[in-house]
């Protein structure tokens, strides 16, 4: 039975009111932006990637797509030509617009569906395509939507898609309200200031050189004399530039090498923050991590979180967690080796997220 968009009640509900666990074929970090406009339904921008930081496959539009209205049943569909800033939420910039045809099409109603892969039955089911870059079959991407639930089923059929992901499905469902609406047109997918500039060693003073000195090199951090740029140890998809924390010969000199950021990050007070990174461990005798710089706030001290590195001799993604007293404003994060002093240790993607 064809059924009109506006019985749906994701509709007529919250389009916040509700995350999902999603499983699939790969780590995925997906933010879609709608904004409910009367019996309107539009869309202003995506941001993905793995991890937070893989994929720079994210978007903003100059104003948004009609993705769908009330009156529409199956068959109807919405096509539009806006244009489209792709942008690096790695540096918060956008890296190209263009002008991009937009499609999407109400192809099916199910009075009841069931997951193929989760075998959860849904009631009241929409099967939505959609096409965000090209017009041929190929490059679709499915959505069901579960009344009340939003997506419980995204599959992409693009295999050039950046995320790498191909399908997902929901197994739970959660409350969730963002800590902060995102103005529009959406440009940052954190909603606000709190990230680590230049986290991925990417933007320099000048011309990058093997084994610069950081605080000469690097914008945004400055390091101790073992602090160093370097391209060693591959790039895990972060791009070649990272930090390296050099040990002295034989361990002689036991001081720990440490970089800081050199600028305040920006926090809301009392909330609690999440740091993340790719941490390269040299030597079993040596710690190797991220943290908050001792606890040392502006505008008041907190208990530090240490994101410590367990293996040695390969990247390992660590995150540690923590809160800021209620009269910190801005916070600095540090990438640390110490312990004997025999290994050296390297420090690449570094993320702050806000958790609630």
């Amino acid at each position: 039975m064809e059924r009109e968009v506006g019985e749906h009640a994701f509709w007529r509900g919250s389009l916040w009111g509700r995350t999902v666990a999603l499983q699939g074929d790969s780590s995925f970090t997906k933010y879609d932006l709608f904004e409910v406009a009367g019996a309107e339904l539009r869309y202003w921008g995506t941001f993905r990637g793995n991890g937070y930081y893989d994929s720079e496959e994210s978007h903003s539009f100059s104003s948004p797509f009609l993705w769908m209205d009330q009156s529409m049943t199956v068959g109807d569909f919405k096509q539009q030509q806006i244009t489209d800033s792709l942008f690096d939420p790695r540096r918060r910039r956008v890296v190209s617009s263009a002008d991009q045809t937009l499609r999407t099409e109400i192809v099916a109603h199910h009075e009841t569906w069931r997951d193929p892969d989760s075998r959860i039955q849904y009631e009241d089911v929409l099967e939505v395509h959609y096409w965000g870059r090209h017009l041929e079959a190929a490059s679709r991407e499915v959505y069901h939507l579960g009344r009340g639930l939003g997506t419980i089923r995204f599959e992409t059929f693009n295999r050039q898609e950046p995320s790498g992901v191909h399908y997902q499905y929901a197994e739970s469902f959660e409350r969730f309200t963002p800590p902060d609406l995102p103005t529009l047109p959406w440009i940052d997918p954190f909603h606000n200031r709190t990230y680590v500039g230049n986290g991925f060693c990417e933007d320099f003073l000048g011309a990058p050189g093997e084994g610069g000195a950081v605080s000469t090199h690097l914008r945004g951090w400055s390091g101790s004399r073992g602090a160093v740029i370097t391209a060693e140890q591959g790039d895990e998809g972060t791009g070649p530039w990272k930090i390296a924390l050099r040990a002295s010969a034989s361990g002689a000199d036991r001081a720990a090498e440490f970089a800081i950021v050199s600028d305040w990050i920006p926090v809301a007070p009392g909330r609690r923050y999440r740091l993340s990174g790719r941490v390269w461990r040299g030597a079993t005798d040596d710690n190797a991590y991220l943290d908050f710089d001792d606890g040392r706030g502006q505008g008041g001290s907190f208990e530090d979180a240490q994101a410590l590195a367990e293996s040695v001799l390969t990247w390992e993604r660590v995150a540690a967690e923590a809160t800021v007293a209620p009269s910190t404003t801005a916070v600095r994060v540090r990438c640390v080796r110490d312990g004997a002093n025999r290994g050296d240790a390297y420090f690449d993607a570094i993320t702050l997220q806000r958790l609630d």
